[in-house]
Protein backbone atom coordinates (compact mmCIF):
# COMPACT_ATOMS: atom_id res chain seq x y z
CA UNK A 1 0.00 0.00 0.00
CA UNK A 2 1.71 3.29 -0.65
CA UNK A 3 2.41 6.43 1.74
CA UNK A 4 -1.24 8.27 0.24
CA UNK A 5 -3.07 5.42 0.27
CA UNK A 6 -2.67 4.39 3.77
CA UNK A 7 -3.14 8.29 4.45
CA UNK A 8 -6.29 8.27 3.12
CA UNK A 9 -7.53 4.88 4.79
CA UNK A 10 -6.80 6.29 8.35
CA UNK A 11 -8.54 9.51 7.42
CA UNK A 12 -11.62 7.63 6.28
CA UNK A 13 -11.68 5.38 9.67
CA UNK A 14 -10.94 8.51 11.77
CA UNK A 15 -14.05 10.38 9.89
CA UNK A 16 -16.59 7.12 9.99
CA UNK A 17 -15.21 7.47 14.30
CA UNK A 18 -16.75 10.46 14.63
CA UNK A 19 -19.23 10.62 12.64
CA UNK A 20 -21.38 6.98 13.90
CA UNK A 21 -22.28 8.13 16.91
CA UNK A 22 -23.76 11.28 16.11
CA UNK A 23 -25.64 9.41 13.38
CA UNK A 24 -26.50 6.81 15.34
CA UNK A 25 -27.69 8.76 18.31
CA UNK A 26 -30.29 10.69 16.28
CA UNK A 27 -31.59 7.45 14.72
CA UNK A 28 -32.29 6.16 18.02
CA UNK A 29 -33.64 8.93 19.26
CA UNK A 30 -35.95 9.23 16.39
CA UNK A 31 -36.65 5.44 16.49
CA UNK A 32 -37.99 6.07 20.46
CA UNK A 33 -40.34 8.86 19.59
CA UNK A 34 -43.23 6.69 18.04
CA UNK A 35 -46.47 6.71 19.98
CA UNK A 36 -46.96 3.51 22.74
CA UNK A 37 -49.74 1.56 21.37
CA UNK A 38 -51.67 -0.84 23.32
CA UNK A 39 -53.19 -3.58 21.90
CA UNK A 40 -55.37 -6.91 23.41
CA UNK A 41 -52.71 -8.95 23.29
CA UNK A 42 -53.21 -11.63 20.38
CA UNK A 43 -51.44 -14.94 22.57
CA UNK A 44 -53.35 -16.77 24.39
CA UNK A 45 -52.31 -16.66 27.70
CA UNK A 46 -51.40 -20.14 29.23
CA UNK A 47 -50.51 -19.75 32.83
CA UNK A 48 -48.62 -23.05 32.18
CA UNK A 49 -45.66 -21.40 29.56
CA UNK A 50 -45.71 -18.08 32.09
CA UNK A 51 -42.42 -16.39 32.35
CA UNK A 52 -41.37 -13.95 35.34
CA UNK A 53 -44.23 -14.00 37.62
CA UNK A 54 -45.32 -11.95 40.53
CA UNK A 55 -47.82 -12.85 42.97
CA UNK A 56 -49.23 -10.69 45.48
CA UNK A 57 -52.40 -9.91 47.58
CA UNK A 58 -54.20 -6.72 46.85
CA UNK A 59 -57.38 -5.27 49.04
CA UNK A 60 -60.06 -2.75 48.57
CA UNK A 61 -58.80 0.18 47.27
CA UNK A 62 -55.24 -1.11 47.46
CA UNK A 63 -52.23 -0.02 44.75
CA UNK A 64 -49.48 -1.93 43.88
CA UNK A 65 -46.50 -0.78 41.90
CA UNK A 66 -44.03 -3.47 39.99
CA UNK A 67 -41.46 -2.84 37.33
CA UNK A 68 -40.49 -4.10 34.50
CA UNK A 69 -37.03 -3.26 32.95
CA UNK A 70 -37.39 -2.96 29.25
CA UNK A 71 -34.21 -3.65 27.44
CA UNK A 72 -32.77 -1.37 24.43
CA UNK A 73 -34.16 -2.64 21.20
CA UNK A 74 -37.50 -4.36 22.54
CA UNK A 75 -40.11 -3.93 19.95
CA UNK A 76 -43.03 -4.97 21.96
CA UNK A 77 -43.82 -6.47 25.60
CA UNK A 78 -46.69 -8.53 26.52
CA UNK A 79 -48.25 -7.80 30.14
CA UNK A 80 -50.91 -9.87 31.85
CA UNK A 81 -52.68 -9.61 34.60
CA UNK A 82 -54.85 -12.75 36.03
CA UNK A 83 -57.08 -13.22 39.21
CA UNK A 84 -59.83 -15.26 39.87
CA UNK A 85 -63.05 -12.82 39.81
CA UNK A 86 -65.77 -15.59 41.13
CA UNK A 87 -63.76 -14.84 44.27
CA UNK A 88 -61.99 -11.80 43.56
CA UNK A 89 -63.82 -9.11 41.83
CA UNK A 90 -62.39 -6.26 39.28
CA UNK A 91 -58.73 -5.37 39.53
CA UNK A 92 -57.17 -2.20 37.56
CA UNK A 93 -53.80 -1.95 35.52
CA UNK A 94 -52.26 1.30 34.61
CA UNK A 95 -49.10 1.49 32.52
CA UNK A 96 -46.36 4.35 33.29
CA UNK A 97 -42.87 4.68 30.84
CA UNK A 98 -39.45 5.34 32.58
CA UNK A 99 -39.79 8.95 31.45
CA UNK A 100 -43.03 8.73 34.07
CA UNK A 101 -45.22 9.35 31.24
CA UNK A 102 -48.81 7.86 31.62
CA UNK A 103 -49.09 5.62 28.84
CA UNK A 104 -53.07 4.00 30.16
CA UNK A 105 -55.86 2.63 32.34
CA UNK A 106 -57.23 -0.84 31.43
CA UNK A 107 -60.01 -2.93 32.92
CA UNK A 108 -61.18 -6.58 32.78
CA UNK A 109 -62.91 -5.93 29.84
CA UNK A 110 -60.45 -4.15 27.37
CA UNK A 111 -58.93 -7.05 26.31
CA UNK A 112 -62.48 -9.25 25.85
CA UNK A 113 -65.97 -9.17 26.00
CA UNK A 114 -66.06 -10.81 28.80
CA UNK A 115 -65.21 -10.18 32.30
CA UNK A 116 -62.55 -13.42 32.82
CA UNK A 117 -60.69 -11.86 35.62
CA UNK A 118 -57.88 -11.68 33.00
CA UNK A 119 -55.93 -8.26 31.36
CA UNK A 120 -53.74 -9.86 28.57
CA UNK A 121 -51.94 -6.87 26.54
CA UNK A 122 -49.50 -5.97 24.21
CA UNK A 123 -47.29 -2.46 24.49
CA UNK A 124 -45.57 -1.52 21.59
CA UNK A 125 -44.94 1.61 19.81
CA UNK A 126 -46.11 2.94 16.33
CA UNK A 127 -42.61 2.77 14.72
CA UNK A 128 -39.17 1.33 16.20
CA UNK A 129 -38.56 0.61 19.92
CA UNK A 130 -39.99 1.08 23.38
CA UNK A 131 -38.25 3.33 25.85
CA UNK A 132 -35.82 1.06 27.58
CA UNK A 133 -35.84 1.17 31.17
CA UNK A 134 -38.15 0.37 34.09
CA UNK A 135 -41.78 0.42 33.10
CA UNK A 136 -44.21 0.95 36.16
CA UNK A 137 -47.19 -1.47 36.06
CA UNK A 138 -49.80 -0.16 38.85
CA UNK A 139 -52.11 -2.71 40.24
CA UNK A 140 -55.56 -1.33 41.91
CA UNK A 141 -58.10 -3.16 43.90
CA UNK A 142 -61.06 -1.50 42.67
CA UNK A 143 -63.83 -4.19 44.16
CA UNK A 144 -62.38 -6.81 45.97
CA UNK A 145 -64.75 -9.04 47.84
CA UNK A 146 -63.73 -10.42 51.15
CA UNK A 147 -60.71 -9.32 52.87
CA UNK A 148 -58.21 -9.17 50.04
CA UNK A 149 -57.73 -11.45 46.09
CA UNK A 150 -54.39 -13.03 45.21
CA UNK A 151 -53.21 -11.65 41.63
CA UNK A 152 -50.36 -12.80 39.24
CA UNK A 153 -48.23 -10.47 36.99
CA UNK A 154 -46.16 -11.42 33.98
Amino acid sequence: MTRNSSFLVTVLLLAALFIAPAAAGDVMEKIETGEIIVIPSVDNYNPDLSGSRVINQITQGETFVHSRYVWPFTSQIDVTLTWDEHVGGDLELSVYKPDGAFVGHYTDLYDSSVKDGVINVDIKTSSGFLPMGDWELEVYGREVFGSSVSYSLL
